[in-house]
């Protein structure tokens, strides 16, 4: 792909724009109302930057600034936040920088290198204590054997761990690890615990050997570093980047939150964690004294490792300070076990830890299951089931067993979320001021009903083009080639008009969990609901001709089931295309087909899905594997998107957007399909309104959507979760500590702060009238009785037993063991909190929360992380089709 940039030139990017600003450019008109942030949109010419730029989270209270040394003395590096951390986003800016300077490649001069490290202050740097270089996860960017695509990153040296060469003037043995098999000095990796990984790439690996692996570091790698290789500057001198901190949990060579490093003496202590810059200067002082430092340095670009002496020196060093990974639960007492919706994960994960640091309750484990097997399994209880479960719809009348009534208690308000993850990828003919926003965030994004249907259903010709290689469909003949290229969203986001897409088939649909869920049926009643995306899910086509793709056609006549789709509302999202690739044979190996749930695979859930979407990594077995020696090895997981050019889209929720960084789509309501329609952001307002705009199903006491009532300001994806418990059902001394959890979820749980046991950031505190129901609900708990005689129903005593007992006395949380009591290691739930009048974006979160909880994950999405992020699109030139020239990106 061609730089947009003449070699040797600075990169010149604008200021941020303010919102003003790219209104009246845009055509957009903006309005604060009572739900939060609305907007109206007139269609017209595409504008630079009027997708927005300002992706930076704002500051919190632990914010820091440091400068910079020596000839960077004028840097300033600060980092929105620095204490209370998890596995999260942080915002790292600068000033008083050097434009950076391209050509060869995007990065030869003045740029920023950032890692994440651990370790006590070294002495090295008296003004700016930090780590040593050793303990840095660094150098993975390039640990694949064909390594990055040249250009993308800066020159493979500048990215590695090889400080020097055995063969250049000036080598030193003592510094360093000096592999006898080459003339390579590497840096060496010393984990938290002490293990020393001296040399990272093999250099006899061979592919067509099976078995072996070119990186020998098995404590990070291409897929699982955090390191930022190259991070620009702009022509002002300021930049900006968003970085992913990672806990001992998904870094175990780091530590960082754990009670890992061993100490002098016996015993082990929770390490120094670190964010470490490197400002990159001139090839000529970079590249000094090497090969690469000769008479023209330009010519190769900064050439040296980070982690090289001279390099090093100019480090700016930032220590932080995380929440505890360890649980202070005692692990000896039986846990009391809630299941449920995701989309309450991480309110009880905050909870929880508070709960059980006052010693009177045991810990509650949870499990985040279905919210119909949750509603099954409190209705037809086995030995083991959960005493409480929570759902975002009721159980239907008839289900269970009515002498044993059912007591709901409201217990978080938040959303789902279309969360995205793209970067500006200018085409080579747009104008000069979008150019130099390559590489940029975009921060807005407006979906309609209709739009979330094609990426729901297949409908775009790059989720059914798999490896290139296009079905015979007639239907595909005038479909966009995915969203970016699709006329109608381009009318409600022109800027895209002047972006190619270098990943189109993660743009082509969403990253959608598995499996059925309240929140996925919520998502197609928004669909169905709204006459636009019902008329064209009928079969009738968009006004630039886009079709339904029959599979998922509301037509029982054009679907070739014979079933009409979405009747029932489904709960899930089928991936029902039928087409798959089947690739040429290898020899006597034939590949196994490639189908839809492989092109675009299923997620572990709605945080798993923020997750890849934030690493901009799916892990689609998509790329084709020459050297296969059985069918099973013949499609490879793709590796991340390359920075600068991801590109990513996922279902969501607003804790989850938060805590990794997401931007948020804003949507338009269900009937606005006028050409002003108004589309409304995920602001703490619009979801208080949402929550306002519920009412009453079939059960009284339970408020469930109702997207037909005139709610303007409401952000339409608004979720109500509620526990269910069936009191008569269990034991007394469950129904004690179930009914304590329920008081402390509507009372303290519902206070939003940034400690263990407030109310994360990504949820909005319930209403009066909620909060009362729901203390009401924890009482009934208590004081349900069978009725003389055995007789259906249930009744309570008048008042609230004093027993009623939910007060944390101490919140300070010791470390311990948070996965021995339920046998698995768990993520940490945390997120960024949001304003009241700003969309739930990276932009608007005021800091974070980060929690550890005992929550056992039915869906475990940590190791659905791990399996996932891996993949690149890989055509096959010679096996597939050319796409026809009215479908050739542009």
């Amino acid at each position: 792909m061609a730089t947009p940039w003449p070699a040797g030139s600075p990169v010149k990017r604008r200021g941020v724009l303010g919102a003003a600003a790219l209104a009246v450019s845009a055509g957009l008109t903006l309005a604060a109302t009572a739900g939060g942030i609305t907007a109206s949109f007139a269609t017209g010419s595409p504008v630079p930057g009027s997708q927005g730029t300002d992706t930076a989270l704002p500051n919190t209270a632990s914010r820091v600034t440091v400068s910079g040394r020596g000839r960077f003395s004028s840097l300033r590096i600060s980092v929105n936040q620095t204490e209370k951390l998890a596995n999260q986003a942080v915002s790292i800016t600068w000033t008083g920088g050097e434009p950076t300077v391209q050509g060869p490649g995007r990065f030869a001069a003045n740029f920023m290198q950032i890692f994440q490290c651990w370790g006590d202050d070294d002495a090295a740097i008296p003004d700016n204590p930090g780590p040593p270089p050793e303990q840095c996860v660094q150098g993975a960017v390039g640990g694949n054997y064909n390594g990055p695509p040249a250009g993308v990153y800066p020159n493979v040296l500048a990215t590695s761990r090889v400080i020097f060469r055995s063969d250049w003037a000036g080598y030193d043995p003592t510094v360093g690890f000096t592999d006898s098999r080459t003339t390579n000095v590497w840096r060496p990796f010393r984990s938290v615990t002490g293990d020393v990984v001296n040399v990272h790439a093999n250099p006899n690996f061979n592919p067509a050997i099976v078995g072996g692996n070119y990186w020998l570091n098995s404590y990070f790698n291409e897929i699982t570093t955090n390191e930022i290789a190259g991070a620009t500057t702009d022509a002002q001198g300021n930049g900006a980047d968003l970085f992913q901190l990672n806990t001992g949990n998904q870094s175990t060579g780091l530590g960082c939150g754990q009670r890992v490093q061993p100490v002098e003496g016996g015993g082990k202590k929770v390490p120094q964690c670190w964010i470490v810059v490197v400002p990159r200067g001139t090839a000529a002082e970079e590249n000094a004294g090497t090969p690469f430092g000769g008479a023209r340095p330009e010519q190769f670009g900064v050439a040296t490792s980070p982690l090289s002496p001279l390099v090093w020196a100019n480090r700016i060093a930032i220590p932080l300070s995380f929440n505890p990974v360890d649980s202070p639960c005692d692990i000896r007492k039986q846990d009391r076990r809630i299941a449920g919706s995701e989309v309450a994960l991480t309110a009880i994960g905050s909870w929880q830890p508070a709960l059980c640091t006052g010693g009177g309750l045991p810990p509650f484990s949870y499990a985040t299951i279905g919210d119909d097997a949750a509603r099954g399994q409190l209705a037809n209880p086995v030995e083991g089931s959960p005493g409480l479960v929570v759902v975002s719809r009721p159980l239907a009348s008839g289900t269970y067993d009515t002498t044993k009534p059912i007591v709901y208690a409201p217990l978080t308000a938040s959303g789902l979320v279309v969360g995205f993850n793209v970067e500006r990828v200018p085409k080579v003919d747009a104008p000069q001021e979008e150019q130099e926003l390559a590489g940029v965030r975009v921060a807005t994004m407006k979906l309609t009903p209709r739009l979330i249907a094609k990426l729901l259903t297949q409908s775009y010709v790059r989720s059914v083009a798999i490896n290139g290689e296009i079905p015979s469909f007639s239907w595909l003949a005038d479909n966009a080639l995915h969203l970016g290229t699709d006329p109608d969203f381009l009318q409600f986001n022109p800027e895209f008009a002047l972006l190619q897409n270098s990943s189109p088939r993660n743009f082509s649909g969403m990253q959608l969990p598995s499996g059925p869920s309240d929140a996925a049926k919520q998502l197609w009643n928004y669909v169905l609901d709204d006459p636009e995306a019902k008329s064209w899910l009928s079969g009738v086509p968009d006004p630039w001709g886009m079709k339904v793709n029959p599979v998922y056609a509301a037509d029982v006549v054009l679907n070739p089931s014979g079933v009409a789709f979405g009747e029932p509302v489904p709960n899930s999202f089928p991936k029902s295309d039928p087409y798959c690739y089947q690739a040429p044979s290898l020899g006597s190996v034939v590949p196994a087909p490639l189908c839809g749930t492989e092109w675009l695979p299923y997620t572990g859930g709605l945080m798993n899905g923020a997750q890849i979407t934030r690493a901009a990594a799916d892990g689609a077995r998509v790329e084709f594997n020459i050297y296969a020696a059985t069918p099973a090895d013949a499609w490879k997981r793709e590796g991340p998107q390359l920075a600068g050019y991801r590109s990513m889209l996922t279902l969501t929720d607003t804790p989850s957007a938060f805590q990794y960084g997401l931007q948020t789509a804003w949507l338009s309501r269900p009937g606005d399909n006028g050409e002003s329609r108004r589309f409304i952001a995920p602001t703490n307002d619009a979801l208080v309104a949402g929550v306002a705009a519920m009412a009453p199903g079939e059960e009284p006491t339970f408020l469930e959507p109702k997207l037909s009532t005139p709610a303007p300001d409401a952000y339409p994806l608004t979720t109500l979760t509620y526990a269910a418990i069936s009191p008569l059902a269990i034991s007394t001394a469950a129904r004690a500590d179930y009914a304590a959890f329920l008081k402390y979820a509507a009372e303290q749980g519902q206070q939003a702060g940034l400690a263990l046991g407030d109310l994360p950031p990504g949820y909005v505190p319930l209403s009066e009238t909620l909060k009362a129901q729901a203390t009401e609900a924890a009482a009934k708990v208590l004081s349900m009785r069978a009725p003389p005689g055995g007789g259906g129903g249930g009744f309570f005593t008048t008042t609230i037993p004093e027993t009623l007992d939910s007060t944390v006395p101490d919140t300070s949380i010791p470390t311990s063991s948070t996965a021995a009591a339920i046998g698995t290691s768990v993520p940490e739930t945390s997120l960024a909190l949001g304003g009241a009048e700003r969309p739930l974006t990276p932009g608007t979160s005021l800091g974070s929360s980060r929690l550890t909880a005992l929550v056992l994950l039915a869906l475990l999405v940590g190791s659905g992380l791990a399996a996932a992020l891996t993949s690149r699109e890989t055509l096959i030139p010679a096996v597939r089709r050319r796409l026809p020239s009215r479908w050739v990106e542009q």
